[in-house]
């Protein structure tokens, strides 16, 4: 029994240590691909081991076997669709890989514990009251997680908007469509910023497959969950439907959005007087009264000692 404990904790552990291997860490680049896209002056695509890209599409396969044993609601993995899509994940597999992992997580972290509390000899009793928590916490990590990776996204998108709305100010003055010039900056920004370069190649993908301009600048703004985002798509919109020029337009919202990020900054800046209060309180003024004070108390403390002599 202790055995298969033993072994069921180990790939449990090993397959989390991966999932997480492949989920935060950048794909690395070779400094000879790095080379030639500067030369060529074209998006070079990262090469892959090939044993890694097995062993991904292992994991892969086993957390999506896991996800499909417990499948939510329609609505349940509508919001969770939505999501995981504001995280930046828009595979039609990611709903049910997420649930896989949910999965080996609330089973993981409980058999990690078993197996170390059985090397240790502890008791059974202390066991069965961490074990639920223990599970409920593996369960709970990978939202807390993906909630992380949705406000991290989001404040990229809002900080990169400025950026590519100037570069389709160049593109629309030098003569592109609006159309057009999406493409353009998605191709241009996938480097620098990623994340908005492929939100504008979507929305690309979406007019150049047929749907509607307005629909497709819609949920420009509803995917990703930005406001700044969701005011340039009601922008485009309302220029498009109207008829106003688009340059001109574009203009007016890249200033606006540097004056959103510098209110901002200073924002930022004014509150930092009010977040070093606590450090301030709590870390620095008792050393300070120690060094200040120390001295002084000692001194009193001796002549006190001496009188009562």
């Amino acid at each position: 029994m202790i055995t298969a404990v033993t072994i069921l904790a180990f790939i449990a552990v090993t397959l989390l240590v991966l999932g997480g291997y492949y989920a935060f860490s950048p794909q690395a680049q070779s400094v000879a691909d790095r080379l030639e896209q500067l030369k060529t002056g074209t998006t070079a695509v990262p090469r892959e081991p090939q044993a890694l890209v097995g062993l991904r599409e292992t994991i892969e396969r086993l957390t999506g076997s896991l996800g499909r044993l417990f499948q939510s609601p329609e609505k349940s993995a509508e919001i969770l669709r939505r999501r995981l899509g504001q995280a930046g994940f828009y595979s039609p597999m990611a709903v049910v890989n997420y649930k896989g992992i949910q999965l080996m997580a609330a089973v993981g972290l409980p058999l990690v514990f078993t197996v170390v509390m059985i090397v240790m000899g502890s008791s059974v009793a202390g066991m069965i009251f961490a074990l639920p928590l223990l599970a409920l916490a593996g369960f709970a990590a990978p939202a807390l997680i993906l909630d992380s990776m949705i406000s991290q996204r989001k404040n990229r998108l809002q900080k990169s908007l400025a950026d590519a709305v100037d570069l389709m100010v160049a593109c629309v003055e030098a003569g592109l469509s609006l159309n057009a010039a999406l493409v353009r900056v998605a191709a241009d920004l996938k480097t620098a910023h990623p994340d908005i370069a492929q939100e504008f190649e979507l929305c690309g993908l979406e007019m150049r497959a047929g749907k509607p301009r307005e629909e497709a600048f819609r949920n420009l703004g509803l995917r990703t969950g930005v406001k700044d985002l969701q005011s340039f798509a009601a922008m485009l919109i309302q220029t498009d439907r109207f008829g106003t020029s688009i340059a001109r337009a574009l203009r007016v919202f890249a200033d606006s959005l540097r004056t959103k990020r510098r209110q901002r900054a200073e924002e930022a800046a004014a509150k930092t007087t009010i977040k070093l209060v606590f450090p301030l309180v709590f870390f620095i003024f008792p050393a300070i009264m120690v060094v200040l004070l120390g001295p002084g108390l000692l001194r009193v403390m001796e002549v006190f000692r001496g009188m009562n002599r």
